[in-house]
């Protein structure tokens, strides 16, 4: 997918709610926007802020066919970490699943 199409895919994703959270034990730390802690559109910012030397992709440890998107935004003076994959649905449209959405230092 690359890093500019990613971008805009997790944004669109966003803006039209079409997102999930992975279940995970320390959602509550490691997961800011399902506890509520963020909003979509503060997510949002933060991927539109990522530069592409703050991104990559790696395969997820639990489905090695499944690309998982890992942006590290600066914003001020705060690093983020936010981790999203995207599964397929009906048609064309691909919904965001977030495992990560938190500062870089929890």
């Amino acid at each position: 997918m690359g890093f500019a199409a990613a971008k805009a895919a997790v944004v669109a994703a966003l803006h039209e709610g079409n997102f999930e959270h992975e279940a995970r034990e320390a959602r509550a730390e490691k997961n800011l926007l399902a506890v509520g802690d963020v909003d979509a559109s503060d997510v949002a910012e933060l991927v539109l802020k990522t530069r592409s030397d703050d991104y990559r992709e790696s395969p997820h440890h639990w489905d090695q066919s499944v690309v998982v998107h890992t942006f590290r935004p600066t914003v001020r003076e705060e690093r983020w970490y936010i981790k999203v994959y995207f599964l397929e649905t009906d048609g064309d449209d691909r919904k965001a699943m977030f495992i990560s959405v938190h500062r870089a230092g929890n």
